[in-house]
């Protein structure tokens, strides 16, 4: 380190100008003049000292205002002596002892005469094989003494050595700075190879238009020299050519740190993911698709406050379930995943919630609910996904931890594929992917390590909670109601119809009669339960709960189920009623079960053993050894429904029907649709009784309006072989 005196012509830098010192007086005040204005100033010594320490001033070396230098010219002068390798500090000391060993005798005339005698005696001692030349000697002194005594001015300049000016004309190097620009720095991404024949072009189009003015050609450079000047790009310069400026600053820019809050929930991070996972459902083991999934994270402490997973896509509905979820108690945990062994004891009401810049987030009714509940929604910058950290990293460790090696995973990148099908592969259910993500959340990811704090995340919110104690909503009643979805409805005299089914009560009849208005009312309801939905008073601006009139049906029935029951009678008739719900399947339920002894006839069965299921358990295939049927014990293709035959009538007729005798084999459709042609006609004697009934052979249902497919599982088609196979 260069050793510093206060010395007339000493320049130093203070409060963004440059000041010399014009002369140390004796009262121990310094004399400033300013290098721009010439104007002076004086200044006690020992505040120029206290400036030093406190950073705010800064001595200048007067070679380092002599014009810019080259790192390999200016050595190693600004560089820590300790970090430097082995070789270099060593001989750095050994020129030291040679020059110390001068300045200790103190010679003032350096020269071969007084300097010989002190290389002999320094070499004999240190067994210096090589000594130096008394004016090699006298050269280390000038650099030590000039540089302040600094010891770092001895450290050999190897880095120097040699010819360091450019050996190729420098048209020939305008020619490859202008081909880098235009191929090499484009968005195309081009290879130096590519570089090499635009410049081979460019030299060729330059050699004859020289030619024509009798100027020598140029020399076509060797292809290093190309990867040569790519490699002297910056790398930031070269990230923005060929990725572009926001792929080049996540690169290069510095981490900086986010946001830090100081208590929970005083900023909570929102945001959806599409799991890589296909889910199948709990009764046909047939996949459903991937679903979606929105978490909420707690920056304090990193806990999960709640989640919602769904197969539609992310919408308002499913950020304020979301919400929902984090706000309550989770007091269910036990009591429907039993697997589960800690507690999830998160809940209350967020401070601020930081999501991304997603359609669903600038819903009116999103923000009106949050300004209800006190919550401010902050939004991030558009693609910055580090400004909600504790979230991606969140969802990293979900893929990574969970789901890399779950059977039904899918792969962004279809070449990751190769022979593996997802699909085939899936074998994880709703209902099990919902307790593998209780597991993780609250036995997993809520146990790990702070981060920060290295304490385990339930920990640090137990801790912070006793202090800063979560706010809560006024009443359960509101907060279900304000985070409902949103439609609206005509009133009547039958109530309210919301996805085929009605809703009434006497509230209901008043408000109707109260208000004669040709406009519909606004409506919220819960999509997680149908019992009940919710119509705004226009007088009181509240909203009155609307019981189903169909309460059996409807208790615990999801919207997504109810949809998926409308689907399967909505061949019943054109508009949808709660009898077609509770009647169209156990109507042909019966037909089936009586024409299922009754026929004989291979397709007509094999369509009846589509609808009964049989075959549907275990491994898809029909059982041989089934003697007996019954209808109640039949499972749904609708994971979480019960038998819309017995929903609405207590007492369904149950019927233990004898199944006769299943044939061995089978023919094709294909066959059997050519079997017209007796002289081709091959039947199995095991497959036809001899004493047949040819009264059912061509008979069929009397089924006006309705299919017999209806309920049936989509993968079974008709092309199939018959499902006594």
């Amino acid at each position: 380190m260069t050793r510093i005196s206060l010395r007339k012509g000493l320049h130093l830098a203070w409060q963004g100008r440059e000041y010399v010192i014009e002369q140390c007086l004796t009262t121990g005040e310094v004399l400033l003049q300013d290098v721009l204005t010439n104007h002076l100033s004086s200044l006690k010594a020992t505040a120029l000292t206290q400036l030093l320490v406190q950073g705010e001033l800064e001595f200048i070396e007067i070679e380092a205002t002599r014009g810019k230098q080259s790192y390999s010219q200016k050595g190693y002068i600004s560089a820590d002596f300790t970090q430097l390798p082995s070789e270099l500090r060593e001989e750095s000391k050994r020129r030291y002892r040679y020059i110390e060993r001068v300045l200790s005798n103190n010679i003032l005339k350096r020269t071969a005469l007084n300097l010989k005698p002190i290389i002999d005696q320094v070499a004999l001692e240190i067994e210096d094989s090589q000594p130096p030349s008394w004016l090699t000697l006298w050269r280390w002194l000038k650099d030590y003494e000039a540089s302040g005594r600094d010891i770092r001015s001895l450290v050999p300049k190897y880095v120097s050595k040699g010819n360091r000016q450019p050996r190729l004309n420098p048209e020939v190097r305008k020619i490859i700075s202008k081909a880098i620009e235009q191929v090499y720095l484009k968005p195309s991404q081009a290879s130096g190879t590519d570089v090499y024949e635009r410049v081979i072009i460019e030299i060729n189009q330059s050699n004859r238009l020289r030619e024509t003015i009798g100027q020598d050609s140029l020399e076509i450079p060797n292809i290093a020299a190309i990867y040569r000047a790519i490699r002297q790009l910056d790398p930031y310069v070269k990230a923005v050519g060929r990725y572009g400026k926001r792929i080049a600053s996540q690169m290069y820019d510095p981490v900086q740190k986010g946001p830090h809050p100081l208590r929970p929930l005083e900023r909570v991070e929102i945001d959806h993911t599409k799991l890589p996972l296909f889910v199948v459902d709990t009764q046909t083991r047939m996949p459903i698709g991937t679903p979606w999934l929105t978490s909420a994270i707690d920056k304090y402490s990193g806990v999960v406050l709640g989640y919602y997973a769904s197969f539609e896509p992310p919408s308002y509905l499913s950020v304020m379930q979301c919400l929902l979820h984090a706000i309550r108690p989770k007091n269910y945990l036990h009591s429907q995943f039993k697997s589960v062994e800690n507690t999830w004891d998160t809940y209350g009401l967020p401070e601020v919630i930081v999501v991304d810049n997603g359609k669903e987030f600038y819903s009116t009714h999103f923000e009106d609910a949050c300004l209800q509940l006190g919550i401010v929604i902050q939004y991030s910058p558009p693609k910055m996904p580090w400004y909600k950290s504790a979230i991606e990293r969140y969802f990293g460790a979900l893929n990574s931890q969970l789901l890399s090696d779950a059977p039904g995973k899918t792969f962004s990148n279809f070449l990751q594929l190769s022979d593996y099908d997802p699909k085939k592969n899936a074998v994880i259910s709703f209902e099990a992917l919902q307790e593998i993500l209780h597991i993780f959340i609250v036995d997993i990811h809520n146990q790990s390590s702070h981060p920060e704090l290295k304490s385990p995340r339930f920990k640090v919110w137990e801790l912070a909670i006793t202090e800063w104690t979560p706010a809560l909503p006024p009443s359960n009643q509101e907060l279900k109601v304000l985070m409902g979805g949103i439609t609206t409805r005509k009133v009547s005299r039958r109530g309210v119809e919301f996805e085929g089914l009605l809703y009434n009560s006497s509230e209901l009849a008043r408000l109707r009669s109260n208000h004669q208005s040709t406009e519909k009312a606004t409506v919220k309801y819960d999509p997680t339960d149908l019992s009940c939905i919710y119509v705004l008073d226009p007088t009181t601006h509240q909203f009155l709960e609307v019981p189903a009139l169909s309460l059996e049906y409807t208790k615990g029935l999801t919207l997504w189920q109810h949809q998926v029951v409308k689907q399967l009678a909505r061949q019943e008739a054109e508009t949808v009623d709660i009898v077609a719900l509770s009647l169209a399947k156990e109507k042909i339920q019966l037909i089936v079960e009586r024409e299922w002894n009754s026929s004989k006839k291979g397709r007509t069965r094999t369509a009846m053993a589509r609808w009964l299921g049989i075959g549907r358990s275990g491994s898809g295939e029909c059982s041989q050894s089934q003697e007996t049927f019954d209808s109640s014990s039949q499972p749904h293709s609708i994971s979480g429904l019960s038998d819309l035959g017995s929903t609405h009538n207590p007492n369904p007729a149950q019927e233990s029907l004898s199944s006769p005798e299943r044939p061995q084999t089978s023919q094709p459709k294909s066959r059997r649709r050519s079997s017209t042609n007796t002289g081709d006609k091959k039947v199995n004697s095991a497959a036809q009784p001899e004493n047949r009934d040819t009264s059912t052979d061509n008979w069929q249902p009397d089924l006006s309006g309705w299919d017999v497919s209806i309920g049936l599982p989509t993968y079974l088609s008709e092309t199939e072989p018959d499902a006594d196979r």
